[in-house]
């Protein structure tokens, strides 16, 4: 089974073509908006994965939206098929998230192993209203 190194929340990245190297630009935690409901401007979600115990066994990643509330929303989904290296880094690029309401969101990612889903991290995604002057 892959194991999460890393993931976190960005509005950019940038993927060095040579060195595979990834800088991130400005990383996330929260978000104002004027007004709800809202959209948020596009982020990057970004993760890199340790393949060293998974075999040549196919997984799939997936990122889901939590609200406050509790209401789930799959943002993305991702097969990865080992291909005999130790590392494989995932990014998905999330164009507007919309929300409903001020709170603590949540990115959950999430691997299937089977038939199960196991949540291999919860990223806090903070959003509040601006408060006007």
């Amino acid at each position: 089974m892959p194991e999460l190194i890393y993931a976190l929340i960005c509005s950019d990245l940038i993927i060095d073509k040579d060195s595979s190297s990834t800088s991130f630009i400005r990383t996330i935690e929260h978000a104002v908006v004027p007004e709800f409901p809202a959209t948020l401007p596009p982020i990057f979600f970004a993760s890199l994965w340790d393949l060293e115990g998974a075999g040549d066994t196919p997984f799939t990643v997936s990122l889901t939206l939590v609200s406050p509330g509790g209401k789930e929303l799959t943002l993305g989904m991702q097969e990865v098929t080992p291909t005999g290296t130790m590392l494989h880094k995932m990014n998905f690029h999330l164009p507007g998230l919309k929300v409903e309401g001020e709170g603590k969101h949540v990115l959950a990612v999430s691997v299937k192993d089977g038939e199960e889903w196991q949540v291999r991290t919860r990223l806090p995604l903070y959003v509040f209203k601006s408060v006007d002057q």
